[in-house]
């Protein structure tokens, strides 16, 4: 137990509220999707695809055109001349037959799919701890404080993850078509569809320019 000036005091306390932003921030960063497993063909050629064509299985087609739309932005900034499926095929999403002709016809030497495969839930139990927490106390004669350390104990509780998997994988139709790049991502606790497709075009294309697979 001691006493500190007023100034060190509010000193202290800007310091404590600069602490607190910057953790809440840097925790905030964390990334909720992430690349769980991972595949590419070792007997791939060392020719990269420059013009891919751009397919999510989605039903919904406000939700297919925003991931597609969300790789194609990706993979443009990287230097790829992408097409999402929808400009071709407006009616939904395109058959096996369908995008065949599309690849015939617009020269497209990549196809690019990403679907969802599934989701779970992921149950975790949370211990409780205890800590101590700083309490200022003014002096009732002056304008000093004295620091007092309490006890506070947090109760330990169950938290619930839901967890959101989706799978892309990368077709190369340079001479017969073979599938170059597989990838699978978790998603925990996804707020939006919008979100986790920005999270995995993020994730999966500087992947595939690392593996040698688009062209710079």
């Amino acid at each position: 137990m001691f006493s500190v000036d007023s100034r060190v005091l509010r000193r202290a306390g800007a310091l404590f509220v600069f602490a607190c932003a910057t953790a809440a921030v840097l925790g905030g960063c964390a990334p909720s999707t992430q690349l769980v497993d991972m595949w590419r063909d070792p007997t791939a050629g060392s020719q990269p695809i420059r013009k891919m064509l751009v397919v999510a299985m989605r039903r919904e087609e406000t939700n297919r055109r925003i991931w597609e739309d969300g790789f194609v932005s990706a993979l443009e900034k990287r230097g790829v001349t992408a097409t999402p499926s929808y400009d071709l095929f407006q009616q939904g999403v395109p058959d096996t037959g369908d995008i065949e002709v599309a690849v015939r016809d617009h020269a497209f030497d990549g196809v690019l799919f990403a679907h969802r495969i599934g989701a779970t839930t992921s149950t975790t139990y949370v211990p409780g701890y205890t800590h101590f927490e700083p309490v200022w106390v003014q002096s009732r004669w002056s304008t000093n404080y004295r620091l007092y350390y309490t006890e506070v104990h947090e109760p330990g509780y169950v938290e619930t993850d839901r967890i959101v998997r989706y799978r892309v994988d990368v077709w190369s139709t340079a001479g017969e078509w073979r599938l170059v790049w597989s990838g699978t991502t978790e998603s925990i606790n996804p707020n939006s569809g919008r979100d986790v497709n920005a999270q995995i075009a993020k994730l999966i294309v500087p992947e595939l320019l690392a593996q040698g697979l688009i062209a710079r």
